[in-house]
C-alpha cells in the first residue's frame, strides 16, 4: 500500500470517527431537549400526565391552569371529564378520600363553593352530607351555633315552623325545643354544679340527685332560706339597691334541695296532673333552685310574686348585682316554663350584664355564647 492511500485511509478514519462523535453529540443533545421540554411543558406528575393522555385530555388540561385538585384526581383514577370545569374552582384539602368525596358532592349538585365551604369547615363530618340529599348549606355559614350533627333536625324543625328564620331554627333546636322537654338531657357532674356559677339547668340539663352546694349561707332576713355565699352577699346588695328605690320585696323561696323539689313537684302533680305541672315546676334535678344560686322574690304588698312595677325595676336593675330574670313574660316557647317575674337567677355581674344586654333568655344566649 502506498503512502498516498495509507494518507487518505486514515483522514477516513478520522472523519468517520468525528462524525460518529458529532451523531453522539446531537442524540445527546436532542434527548436532553426533549427531556427538558417535557417538565418545562407540564407541572404535573407522570401519573397524571399518563392518565390524560389515557383520557385523551392531555392538551386541555396540560396548556390549562395547573390544578392541585385535578392532578390528585388524575392520580386516583377519579376524574370525570363532565366535572372538570367545577375541578378547577375546587380547592385541594387533605382530608380522607379527597376525590371520590369531591365527585359524591359534585353528584348531589353541590357548586364549588359549597364544596369548599365543606372541606375547609366539616372535614371530620363530611358523611352526614354524603347521606343526605343536597342541603342549602353556606345558609348556615354565617352562624356561629351551628352543628352539623343537628342538621337533620334542623330541617325537619323548619319545615314545622316556617315563620322562624334560620338563626332561630338553629338557636331552638340547640336548646333542644324540638323535642319533649326531659325526653333528653345532659347530666352534669357534682364537680361541674359546683365549680361552675353559670352551668344552664333547664329541661334539657340535669343536676345529680345528690348534689347540694357546699357554700350554702342564710340570708339575713331569714336563717332558714339559704343560698351560695357568692349569691347570698349579691342579693344582700340588691335588697338594699331595692331599698333605696322604694321598691321592697322578700325572698320566699331560695335553695332547695333534690328531695324538696322531689316533694314540691309531687304535690304539684298530685293536685293538677304532670302535664299542667311541667308548666310552672321543675322536675327534681332540672330546678335551679337545687344550685343554691336561684331565689324567689315577692313584693312586700303581695305574697308571691313582683307587682308590675317591682317586676320592672328588677329588669333594669338586677342584672347590676349579678341577677336576671330567668323566666321573662312572653318567652315560656322558649324556657318551657310559665313566666315567672319572681324567680331570680344569680350569674355574676359580668354575665348577668351580657344577658341582659343582649335582650335573650339564658337557654338562647348560653347556645349562642358559652356552649
Amino acid at each position: 500500500m502506498n503512502r498516498k492511500l495509507k494518507i487518505f485511509l486514515s483522514i477516513l478514519l478520522i472523519i468517520v470517527l468525528i462524525s460518529l462523535i458529532i451523531i453522539t453529540i446531537i442524540k445527546l443533545i436532542t434527548s436532553d431537549s426533549g427531556k427538558n421540554k417535557t417538565n418545562e411543558t407540564s407541572n404535573y406528575s407522570d401519573t397524571a400526565v399518563e392518565a390524560m393522555k389515557e383520557m385523551n385530555l392531555y392538551g386541555k388540561i396540560n396548556n390549562a391552569e395547573y390544578s392541585k385538585t385535578i392532578e390528585v384526581l388524575l392520580e386516583d383514577q377519579e376524574l370525570q371529564e363532565k366535572y372538570l370545569d367545577d375541578y378547577y374552582n375546587i380547592n385541594y384539602t387533605n382530608i380522607t378520600n379527597f376525590s371520590t368525596t369531591i365527585n359524591e358532592l359534585l353528584d348531589k349538585d353541590y357548586s364549588s363553593e359549597e364544596i369548599n365551604y365543606i372541606t375547609e369547615n366539616m372535614k371530620n363530618d363530611i358523611n352526614i352530607l354524603l347521606n343526605m340529599e343536597h342541603v342549602d348549606i353556606l345558609a348556615f355559614q354565617d352562624l356561629s351555633n351551628f352543628d352539623i350533627n343537628n342538621l337533620e333536625r334542623y330541617l325537619a324543625y323548619q319545615e314545622e315552623n316556617e315563620d322562624y328564620d334560620l338563626a332561630t331554627v338553629v338557636t331552638y333546636v340547640n336548646i333542644g325545643l324540638d323535642k319533649e322537654g326531659y325526653s333528653e338531657y345532659t347530666e352534669y357532674t357534682n364537680e361541674e354544679a359546683q365549680n361552675d356559677l353559670t352551668i344552664l339547668v333547664n329541661k334539657y340539663h340535669k343536676l345529680p340527685d345528690d348534689y347540694e352546694p357546699n357554700d350554702l349561707i342564710a340570708l339575713s332576713y331569714n336563717s332558714n332560706y339559704y343560698l351560695r355565699k357568692e349569691a347570698a352577699e349579691a342579693f344582700e346588695k340588691l335588697t338594699n339597691a331595692g331599698l333605696l328605690d322604694g321598691v321592697i320585696f322578700y325572698p320566699f323561696s331560695p335553695y332547695r334541695s333534690y328531695k324538696t323539689q322531689e316533694v314540691l313537684y309531687n304535690r304539684y302533680v298530685e293536685r293538677d296532673g304532670q302535664a299542667a305541672a311541667d308548666t310552672y315546676s321543675a322536675r327534681p334535678g332540672f330546678s335551679e333552685h337545687q344550685l343554691g344560686l336561684a331565689v324567689d322574690v315577692r313584693s312586700n304588698t303581695l305574697s308571691d310574686n313582683l307587682t308590675p312595677e317591682h317586676y320592672e325595676w328588677m329588669l333594669d336593675n338586677s342584672y347590676k348585682y349579678g341577677f336576671i330574670v330567668r323566666y321573662p313574660k312572653g318567652c315560656q316557647h322558649i324556657t318551657q316554663f310559665m313566666e315567672e317575674p319572681w324567680h331570680l337567677r344569680y350569674l355574676g355581674v359580668e354575665l348577668a350584664t351580657k344577658v341582659h344586654d343582649s335582650g335573650l333568655t339564658y337557654d338562647e344566649y348560653y347556645d349562642l355564647y358559652m356552649k
